[in-house]
């Protein structure tokens, strides 16, 4: 929808001209969307939390081999995977010399 003739883009946007013509009908009382179940799940916001990790990852891994070159970006790829498996292999390690384990209660 464009702006009314004669109005400058900036002057309209102050105006509000864009809004609902509903906007005059202060007396009537809006009506809320329906609500579903209040919000998600555990595991379903762990899934979204992992997703946005690992999407950032994917783009951030380019970024690194466009600036590195393949030889040093597979070096510092070597690197950062084999501190990520120590760093598993240190908080597993530590799970069973305390004996304490989550089992998801």
């Amino acid at each position: 929808m464009a702006p009314p003739r004669g109005v400058a883009c900036g002057a309209a946007a102050e105006r509000g001209w864009f809004l609902s013509a509903r906007q005059g009908d202060d007396d009537e009382e809006e009506e809320a969307p329906p609500r579903g179940s209040g919000g998600s799940s555990f595991g379903f916001s762990v899934f979204n939390l992992m997703n946005a990790i690992m999407g950032s990852g994917v783009l951030g891994l380019s970024y690194a081999m466009a600036h590195a070159g393949v030889v040093g970006f597979s070096i510092l790829l070597l690197i950062v995977a084999s501190l990520a498996s120590y760093s598993v292999f240190l908080l597993l390690s530590m799970c069973i010399q305390t004996g304490k384990f989550y089992l998801g209660t």
